[in-house]
C-alpha cells in the first residue's frame, strides 16, 4: 500500500483529499496543516507521495520541499505543489515568491529585468514533479497521484553520486568524502 503525506494550512482541505484518497483503499494517508511538522514527519514515515500546499504561513512550500529533497533517504519521494490563490509568481532577482493576476512570465523594469515564472514552471526548479490548481476535482486529484506513483519507480534521486563526490542538484550543494565544496558561480 503506497503511503501518501498531505501538509496544507486548511484543515479543510486535508479532510477532503484524504477521505478522497482512502476511500480507493490503495493509500495509506496522513495529514499535517503544520507546515513545520512536514519535514519531520516525511523523515519519519518515507512517504511515496507528498501532496504540498505551497503558500502557508510561519514557513514555505519551497523550503519544506529544499530541506525534504537535501535529504539523501526523502530525495526520492514524489512531489505535488497545490496552490489556490490565483498566479503565484517566483521573482527570480529577488528570491521570493508572490501572487500576482494574470502577469506575464518576463516583464521588465526599468534597466534591470526581474523574471517571473509561474508557480508551474518555478515548482520544478526545486524537484516538483506535479503541480495542481485549487479547486481541483477529486477525479483529477485521483488520475494525477495514480500516474505519478505508477512511474514513482523511475523516479531519479536528487543525489548524483560519483565516487566520493556527492551533488544534490536541487540545492546545488558539493560534497567530497563529506566535506562541503565551494564552487565559484558558472
Amino acid at each position: 500500500m503506497k503511503k501518501i503525506l498531505i501538509v496544507d494550512d486548511e484543515p479543510d482541505i486535508c479532510f477532503f483529499v484524504k477521505k478522497v484518497l482512502e476511500r480507493t483503499g490503495k493509500y495509506q494517508v496522513l495529514s499535517s496543516t503544520i507546515p513545520e511538522d512536514a519535514v519531520n514527519i516525511c523523515r519519519r514515515e518515507k512517504p511515496d507521495l507528498l501532496l504540498l500546499d505551497i503558500v502557508m504561513p510561519h514557513m514555505k512550500g519551497t523550503e519544506i520541499i529544499r530541506q525534504i529533497k537535501s535529504d539523501p533517504d526523502a530525495s526520492r519521494m514524489i512531489v505535488v505543489v497545490t496552490s489556490g490563490q490565483g498566479e503565484m509568481v517566483y521573482e527570480e532577482h529577488h528570491d521570493k515568491w508572490r501572487w500576482l493576476p494574470n502577469r506575464p512570465i518576463v516583464r521588465e523594469r526599468g534597466d534591470d529585468i526581474i523574471r517571473e515564472r509561474s508557480a508551474e514552471r518555478a515548482s520544478k526548479a526545486y524537484g516538483v514533479d506535479d503541480y495542481l490548481a485549487k479547486p481541483f476535482s477529486s477525479d483529477e486529484l485521483l488520475a494525477r497521484v495514480r500516474a505519478l506513483l505508477r512511474r514513482g519507480s523511475e523516479h531519479v534521486s536528487a543525489i548524483l553520486t560519483i565516487g566520493v563526490v556527492r551533488l544534490n542538484t536541487i540545492t546545488r550543494e558539493v560534497t567530497c568524502n563529506g566535506l562541503p565544496v565551494q564552487l565559484t558561480p558558472k
